[in-house]
């Protein structure tokens, strides 16, 4: 592999904030790329993938004589969707239909399976009957599992903090296409015991416990004993929360839980990011196996561009958060090169249950199952690519030619999320209302009583917190009207 970092990013620590919590050390300068980069980067990432894997299903490939419909595959596939909504790109629709035939459209443990892993499949095999409403046979084996599941004594199901992201969709996706009351009250019912009666939400730090083997006598990687909020864990409960919400009936009896507490762990979760963008493994203890890691930073950055893009979260206050999770994916993570490994992901922690797994966590490791990751990667893109964020002018400034005395006004139209600032420059710099000069910061300028001095070329520069445009320039000349 092509150990050449060509894009870097610098990692410059992180402070305490609270007891038992990290921070970072204050917002990146970062910009929002375009949405042309963005796109770019999810289908390097993409095609770096299905290129190493050129058949979509497989029955004993992936490790441990594993079948492609287990969750890793499931995951992959929704980042892939999530990107074929983009780019309508037929191949991977195909490639998505082919590993679901492969597989019949089944489980990995059948109809009457009980683990939790197997639904995430189920996920993509709902959307791709939404993609094709008269292939109700992908539907089959998922419903079947999930009535199943909701018809069943017990809910002692959730017993780890993962199972929320592989299996709540799936309730909330056979809700919206049924609108039958019994896979909500199902999916709360199971999504309680997790949060409150197992108790693995610590309703003090807006964080979860993996499972309850976390709950105490913890061992960091220095060997001190400290709290462990699991990185992806969380990251696997904000996404299946907003992923839940994306589809489930706003009037749900339980949404409003749903939405506190993904709002809840938002403010957490953005508090405690690196300063150069990622999260570290352990988000309680820096000093747990300390560095990068891609697969939760795409789950948190998923989430937080999905509560923007819902409105459940303030622009203001997240967006920065976003795009130093972006950037630092996109520009620090996936690698960017002209050999075999351009377009792979790095830092991704492999498959496991906790900071030390599949540890080292390097630029150029590889984890054991390199689906999921990516997976993540296209969902966190698919979210940020929506933000629609960066200022675009739309009209630019038209010059003029007037006679000294007359009046100039110019204008531009620019679009943004938040709404842009903008800023009028004479050529080049930076120019303020005066005695003949109003609007200066505004969309409209205008000039009163112009001389020979007001000639010259304006342009204006729109800002947001996502980046900046700037016009081409407007000419005025002193002399015959034209």
């Amino acid at each position: 592999m092509n150990t050449t970092h060509h894009r870097r990013v610098v990692w410059l620590g992180a402070l305490a904030l609270l007891p038992g919590l990290v921070a970072s050390h204050g917002a990146l300068a970062a910009t929002m790329p375009s949405r042309a980069q963005i796109l770019g980067d999810m289908v390097l990432a993409n095609t770096y993938f299905t290129n190493k894997w050129p058949t979509a299903g497989c029955a004993n490939c992936l490790p441990g004589n594993r079948p492609s419909n287990i969750w890793t595959g499931g995951t992959y596939f929704e980042g892939a969707l999530a990107l074929y909504r983009i780019n309508l790109d037929p191949a991977i629709y195909n490639y998505a239909v082919q590993w679901g035939t492969f597989h019949s459209w089944a489980l990995r443990h059948g109809d009457t399976g009980t683990l939790a892993d197997d639904q995430c499949a189920g996920q993509d095999y709902i959307e791709l009957f939404q993609f094709d409403t008269t292939q109700s046979n992908r539907l089959t084996h998922i419903t079947a599992n999930v009535d199943f599941w909701v018809s069943g004594a017990t809910v002692k199901r959730w017993t780890y903090v993962d199972a929320l992201y592989v299996s709540m969709p799936a309730f909330a996706k056979l809700t919206a296409i049924t609108g039958s009351t019994n896979y909500p009250a199902g999916m709360y019912s199971y999504f309680n015991y997790t949060k409150t009666t197992l108790g693995l939400f610590n309703t003090a730090d807006y964080l979860w416990y993996r499972d309850t083997n976390f709950f105490a006598n913890y061992v960091a990687s220095d060997g001190t004993t400290q709290k462990c909020y699991w990185a992806r864990g969380n990251g696997w409960a904000f996404a299946a929360l907003a992923r839940t919400m994306d589809v489930l009936p706003t009037n749900d009896a339980h949404y409003a839980e749903y939405r506190q507490t993904f709002q809840n762990m938002a403010g957490s979760i953005k508090a405690v990011q690196r300063s150069d963008g990622f999260w570290n493994v352990n988000l309680a203890y820096t000093n747990d196996y300390p560095g990068p890691e891609s697969s939760s930073t795409a789950l948190f950055t998923y989430g937080m561009a999905w509560g923007i893009n819902k409105g459940y979260l303030d622009i203001n206050a997240y967006l920065p958060t976003v795009i130093n999770g972006w950037n630092a994916l996109a520009t620090g993570a996936l690698h960017h090169s002209t050999g075999a490994d351009n377009g792979f992901l790095g830092y991704v922690q492999g498959t496991g249950s906790k900071p030390a797994s599949s540890q080292p966590v390097t630029y150029t490791s590889v984890p054991n199952f390199d689906d999921f990751g990516v997976g993540l990667f296209l969902l966190a893109g698919s979210q940020v690519y929506a933000l629609n964020a960066l200022p675009v002018i739309t009209n630019q400034p038209v010059g003029c030619s007037v006679n000294a005395g007359q009046t100039v006004t110019l204008s531009v139209a620019a679009t943004g999320n938040p709404a842009p600032a903008y800023q009028w420059q004479k050529n080049g710099a930076n120019i303020e209302d005066g005695s003949n000069v109003f609007g200066a910061t505004t969309a409209t300028l205008t000039l009163t009583n112009v001389q020979t001095t007001d000639a010259g070329s304006y342009t204006v520069v729109v800002t947001n917190i996502a980046g900046s445009a700037t016009s081409t320039g407007a000419t005025v000349n002193l002399g015959n009207r034209v």
